[in-house]
């Protein structure tokens, strides 16, 4: 039998020891604690979380209209957001989030298509079969091929993702590294790396926009199956172009983050780590209009335009 969805605004958080959420962040993370189960443990609980992902999701217009885009849908599978009239640059190919078991082509595709017009991006907003029916490898491969297809003209393209898709884009690039296909950077935001029980995953074991049981459980479906593992649990990270990551201190990711930035250093790659003083999980998306989430997104705009000039 599942659990009971959660519903009270204030989770049942241990004892331990953790940052605090920043003031102007607070209703926001109550918010996502109305609207999501707590743990998704079970196949029943995932199936109920994509659900709610769905009738939490935004439109295409809705995108378009925010922030003046015009799109293209490539395939069923991926839309094109680019700002009109404008030649591109650099193309970005997007993943959504959504814990590996929910989401879809345009969850979170205006963090990045939101800067199309000042750096002349064409955004690539990719869907994936999702867990628990499909295994990570078979998601990856799937991801890779759409890389491959975006590499095909020449223009720089730059894998990034949020949150699963930030895990997704780290493993997609490791990938692409193997296989020789060309990419420019990798941008990945409040990225989902890996399964491992750090302090920050038992400071916010039951952190509303994340649990550890969600994570623990999201990754098993995943895994099982799957001859791939996770991007954080992986060793061979040499020879890797640029990579942004950005976290919140306040949620179970903070330290999977910080630890891959330290290995992409210790590896020789060039890394940028943003750690976001009082944000939970993918909070930049909640409440758009604090000064930390628009920081978040100047960061994002600021490192694509470094990569763009050659000046990282």
């Amino acid at each position: 039998m599942s659990k009971p969805l959660h519903t009270s605004t204030t989770p049942n958080l241990s004892d331990a020891p953790r940052p605090r959420i920043a003031a102007p962040l607070i209703d926001g993370w109550r918010t996502i604690a109305d609207a999501l189960p707590a743990a998704v443990t079970t196949r029943e609980e995932m199936l109920v979380y994509r659900a709610t992902a769905v009738e939490r999701s935004t439109t295409l217009e809705a995108i378009r209209q925010a922030h003046n885009l015009v799109t293209e849908d490539l395939s069923p599978d991926v839309t094109v957001f680019r700002s009109p009239g404008v030649e591109s640059r650099l193309r970005v190919v997007f993943f959504h989030g959504g814990g590996l078991i929910a989401g879809s082509r345009l969850d979170g595709a205006d963090v990045l298509a939101r800067h199309a017009a000042a750096l002349q991006l064409e955004v690539w907003s990719a869907e994936y079969p999702l867990v628990p029916e499909t295994p990570h490898d078979r998601i990856v491969e799937h991801l890779v091929g759409v890389v491959e297809q975006a590499a095909v003209d020449g223009l720089p393209v730059v894998i990034a993702g949020q949150s699963a898709g930030g895990g997704l884009a780290a493993s997609v690039a490791l990938e692409c590294r193997d296989r020789g296909i060309p990419f420019a950077g990798s941008l990945l935001i409040c990225p989902m790396l890996d399964r491992r029980d750090t302090v920050s995953a038992a400071q916010f074991a039951e952190d509303p926009s994340w649990s550890r049981a969600s994570n623990e459980s999201c990754w098993g479906a995943a895994l099982s199956g799957s001859a791939s593992t996770p991007p954080g649990e992986r060793t061979d990270l040499h020879g890797l172009p640029p990579t942004f990551l950005d976290v919140g201190s306040a949620e179970i990711f903070r330290d999977s983050v910080t630890g891959f930035a330290g290995a992409l250093w210790a590896a020789g790659n060039q890394a940028e780590l943003h750690v976001w003083s009082g944000a939970f999980h993918a909070s930049d998306c909640v409440v758009e209009d604090a000064v930390v989430s628009e920081e978040a997104h100047r960061a994002h705009e600021r490192w694509l335009r470094r990569l763009i000039d050659d000046a990282l």
